[in-house]
């Protein structure tokens, strides 16, 4: 009897450890909201925050399990609440635009020109903990030519870093 204790106290172990295991390999079944906001324009031509902010969410929308936020959702909570929408760089007013639009996750970038080269800059902050968890980077050497592929590009990295796979390729 002495020796069959400790062996079921270790099946015990290894039945909560591996439930604990399968639970954490099944995908989330709820569904991430995100709000994405205008990008900031830095030596770009200022259109361009607004139209790579664009691209980027029409990528995400569609993807299943996010929720992507109105655009026009996000700009009337702003104006409701005085809170400066466009080119919105400050983590802090973001978290507080986020939470007034239940949106779980903002998602907060710029436009750099860079010479011949665009880069685009984003980063993802939790609106719970106001912590950015992912920074993006991704270039267009074409300039603006190359902007819809990077923009591509930067909505897989995103759905990558919230979801471990790729996104379904939309529907044109």
């Amino acid at each position: 009897m002495r020796k069959t204790a400790p062996l079921s106290g270790i099946l015990i172990l290894l039945a909560i450890l591996s439930s604990a295991i399968a639970g954490d390999a099944t995908p989330a079944k709820t569904t991430v909201r995100l709000a994405v906001v205008d990008f900031r324009a830095n030596g770009a031509p200022f259109h361009l925050g607004a139209g790579v902010a664009e691209m980027v969410r029409g990528r995400l929308v569609g993807v299943p399990g996010c929720t992507v936020l109105e655009r026009t959702q996000l700009a009337a909570v702003a104006a409701e609440h005085r809170l400066a929408l466009s080119g919105l760089v400050d983590e802090r007013t973001a978290v507080k635009l986020g939470k007034l639009v239940g949106a779980r996750y903002m998602l907060l970038g710029s436009v750099n020109g860079l010479g011949s080269v665009i880069a685009i800059s984003a980063r993802l902050v939790d609106v719970e903990t106001a912590v950015a968890l992912a920074a993006f980077n991704v270039s267009s050497n074409d300039g603006e030519n190359g902007l819809y592929a990077a923009s591509q590009t930067l909505g897989e990295n995103i759905v990558m870093e919230l979801f471990g796979s790729p996104a379904p390729t939309p529907k044109e």
